[in-house]
Order: structure tokens, then C-alpha cells, then sequence
């Protein structure tokens, strides 16, 4: 959603509602009935001929394939490492298994293992289980009042997100006509996730969280929104800079309508100097890889680039700095000592637990702990559907869309990042805080093409 400017101001806002702490108000489906072990091979061999995965569920399920019994793995509040195992791959000592996983490689042993202790959890299923009956759950979206679907690492079970209105028993349904054991799955309520986006200063070199404006004639005559850039980048082979945001934050949700961009506005007698960048490439949304929901169009990112005119400077590598970050809301005031976050590399999706960061033009920097990975959400009224998207649990508001999402390098005062995605949507919960949802960068990359981001 956008802010607009012209007219009534008006910030079409979702405010969504989570039950106390996503995962304390999460609950187990109460089915006595365990799956058979014929149900457990069908879901394995579901598994193997289903559409490929993405992000952090491909990661699990290439483990899975290598070590039969891995179940996935989570960081505690704590900061512990909990790996699952099945009975059968329980027995083996933590330290064993570590030393397994470390000779697969991937992206589980290059951040999943840094820790130096892991706590075992015994495993009711198997990833491969999880992954095989997540993959039959391609009517679940008919259910009006779905927000998501998950494979959800903490609880080893799969994971559906529902609206407080919503029908759990429409959803049971579903599940049993896909053949999916109630047992398997966990329940929790949240609010529906809508698109996010508002304003701020002229700034030049152009670097990311600044704000830009667009127009949007197909709202209406001299109709313009506001959002936040995410980060500049280049392309490689390709000469010029590029940015990215929110797809929603172009004239038209996916598709190339040359939408042009300006910052911080283009207003004060439309000043030429103002634009910055015309929209450059913003793919379709359709049923990539078949993992799409009967009834919706999906991508795996809201994510598109623009192109910056020729004599605009973009601060690449570089996202604007503010003096403090909170948890709910933090400053607008660029930190005249740190001026700007510098990226030093990506990682192409959050784990579980993990501090993730942001600064957006609206709520300014703000962070807080990865609570969901991999989802596939709906972005409510919109007939799209985000696949493998990350729920993180800090401020949001307005204008925020397009924010670049980070991971820190360090801390005190150094500003060396990691960027791991987009923000688009969010809300709040019913005591005030907030989640923000974020398209990963290997989703971003998978549908932009390679991107060149530090300097």
C-alpha cells in the first residue's frame, strides 16, 4: 500500500493483530493420530517429485536428502543452536552430527554453525516429511483468511497462519482432502500482511533508505506515492547504476510501466534535478517454478530495479545510517559520526532467531528477531502471493516499503553490513509492536538477475 500525496493525505495502513509473541501463541493441532509409516513415505516421495524449493527450505531439504532423520535447525532466544533429529539420528552425539552437517557445506555450516554449542531436539518428522505435505497445500489460499504457510523450524511441524476471523476448520478441510495429518501441522493467528509505504530530504550521492516519490496515474490524475529505496546497485555487463525497492512501489504492481522516480519529491514547480530513475525491470507475477496457489498470482519477491538518469550520483554500497535503532521505532537523524551502513556482502536469506535490521523512511532504523522463514504469504487484497518470504518481529510503518534489510557485521560502531533483503508489508500486533515482512536476496536475485551491491 502507499502513502499519497496531492489531495486528502491518506496511508491506507494494515494494522494486523498477532496473538501474544508468535511463537508463545502458536498451538499444535490436538489429532492423537501419528502418521503411518506408509503416510511418512508418501510425504517423502511427495517431496522428491514436488516443484523445487527456495531459501532455506532447499538448504533443509538437501541436508535431509544427504542425513535421513534431520528434521531442521533454529537458534533459541538464548542464541543456542537447536538442531532436530528423528529417534533414529537422535542417538548420534550432537557433536557427530555437527561434524556431518560441516562436511555437507552450504549455507547451514557457512551460518547455521557458528555456534559453538548445539542442543539436540528429538524430531517427530523428517524434513523431507514436512516439505513433502507443504507441497500438497496448493488450495490453501482458497481459505479466505490464510496469511501464510510455513515450514516452521521450532516447532518441527508445518506451520499455517490464519486471520482471527478465519475458519480453522475450513482450513482442516483442506488439509485432509490434500491427505496432510492434523498432527503435522501448527496453527497460529496474525493479522492479513499488506503492502507497507511516506517522506524525507533531498539527499545526494542518492544512497539506500532515501525517500522517493513516484507517480501513479492509474490511481488517478496527479495521484503520487511515496516509498523508501532500498539499495543502488550495478549489473554486471550492463554499464549505468540501478536501485532497488518494492515492486509495489511502480504505477502497477509487476510488469514495466516505466514509472519514473524522484527524491525527495517532485514537487516545487516539478523541479527536472528531483528525478532520479525510471523503472527498469519488474517482473510479472504468474505461478514461477508451479509453486503457485490456485486462484492467485505469486512471485518469489516484491522486488524490482530501477535505473538511475544519467548525471545522479547513487551512494553505492552505502545505506543511510541513523543515530539510534529500537526494536518499535527508531531516528530519522542521519548520525553525522556514522553517516551511512556499508555493505561488505549478502546472504541470500535470514535463520530463524536471527537480528535482522532497517531503515526506512518512515519508522527509521529499526530491528529485531527473524520469528518466521521461507512463507508463503499472502499480501491481503491484492490477489498476489509472496513466496518464501521472512516475517521479522520490529517496527514498521508507511513508507517503509523498499527498505533495504540487513544483518549487522559487527557491533558499536561499526556500520559493515550484510543486506538480506526487501522490506514490503507489515503491521502491528495487539500490544503496539510490530513485524515487518521481507522477500529474501536469493528470491530478489533468482528474479532480477545478479546484482553487484557493495562498492
Amino acid at each position: 500500500m502507499r502513502a499519497s500525496m496531492g489531495g486528502a493525505h491518506k496511508l491506507r495502513l494494515l494494522t494486523v493483530t498477532l496473538l501474544t509473541g508468535l511463537i508463545g501463541s502458536c498451538v499444535d493441532s490436538s489429532d492423537p493420530n501419528s502418521p503411518s509409516t506408509s503416510a511418512s513415505k508418501t510425504a517423502v516421495e511427495a517431496a522428491r517429485q514436488a516443484p523445487p524449493s527456495r531459501g532455506i527450505d532447499a538448504e533443509f531439504a538437501r541436508l535431509a536428502r544427504e542425513i535421513p532423520g534431520f528434521g531442521g535447525m533454529y537458534y533459541d532466544r538464548a542464541g543456542k543452536l537447536n538442531v532436530y533429529a528423528t529417534k533414529s539420528l537422535a542417538t548420534a552425539r550432537g557433536a557427530d552430527l555437527t561434524g556431518r552437517l560441516r562436511s555437507l557445506g552450504g549455507t547451514a555450516v557457512q551460518r547455521g554453525l557458528r555456534s559453538g554449542a548445539v542442543t539436540m531436539r528429538e524430531a517427530k518428522y523428517d524434513y523431507l516429511q514436512l516439505q513433502g505435505w507443504k507441497s500438497r497445500l496448493g488450495r490453501i489460499f482458497t481459505v479466505k483468511g490464510v496469511v501464510y504457510t510455513d515450514i516452521d523450524e521450532e516447532a518441527n511441524r508445518i506451520g499455517v497462519a490464519l486471520t482471527r476471523g478465519a475458519s480453522q476448520a475450513a482450513v482442516e478441510k483442506v488439509l485432509k482432502a490434500a491427505k496432510v495429518p492434523l498432527d503435522a501441522v501448527r496453527f497460529r493467528r496474525m493479522g492479513a500482511i499488506r503492502p507497507l509505504q511516506t517522506i524525507q530530504d533531498r539527499l545526494r550521492p542518492v544512497p539506500g533508505a532515501a525517500q522517493i516519490v513516484f507517480p501513479a496515474p492509474s490511481e488517478g490524475p496527479g495521484a503520487f506515492f511515496v516509498c523508501t529505496l532500498g539499495f543502488n546497485t550495478r549489473l554486471p555487463g550492463r554499464s549505468g547504476n540501478f536501485f532497488v525497492t518494492a515492486s509495489h512501489c511502480s504505477d502497477i504492481q509487476g510488469g514495466d510501466q516505466n514509472t519514473p522516480y524522484y527524491q525527495p519529491f517532485p514537487i516545487l514547480s516539478n523541479l527536472p534535478q528531483n528525478r532520479i530513475a525510471v523503472e527498469f525491470s519488474d517482473p510479472a507475477y504468474g505461478n514461477p517454478g508451479g509453486l503457485c496457489f490456485e486462484g492467485f498470482r505469486c512471485r518469489l519477491s516484491d522486488a524490482l530495479l530501477a535505473s538511475y538518469q544519467t548525471g545522479v550520483s547513487p551512494d553505492r554500497g552505502r545505506i543511510a545510517r541513523t543515530t539510534f535503532g529500537l526494536q518499535r521505532i527508531g531516528s530519522l537523524i542521519i548520525d553525522p559520526a556514522n553517516p551511512r551502513w556499508r555493505v561488505i556482502g549478502e546472504f541470500p536469506f535470514p535463520f530463524l532467531g536471527e537480528t535482522a535490521h532497517k531503515v526506512g523512511r518512515t519508522t527509521g532504523w529499526t530491528r529485531g528477531p527473524v520469528v518466521a522463514t521461507c512463507v508463503d504469504v499472502e499480501a491481503s487484497g491484492t490477489g498476489f502471493i509472496q513466496l518464501c518470504q521472512d516475517i521479522v518481529h520490529a517496527g514498521v510503518n508507511g513508507g517503509d516499503s523498499g527498505s533495504g534489510v540487513f544483518e549487522r557485521a559487527g557491533a558499536g560502531a561499526n556500520s559493515d553490513i550484510f543486506l538480506i533483503g526487501i522490506l514490503w508489508g507489515g503491521g502491528t500486533d495487539f500490544d503496539g509492536s510490530t513485524v515487518f515482512v521481507q522477500s529474501p536476496m536469493e528470491n530478489i536475485e533468482f528474479e532480477l538477475g545478479e546484482l553487484n551491491t557493495a562498492p
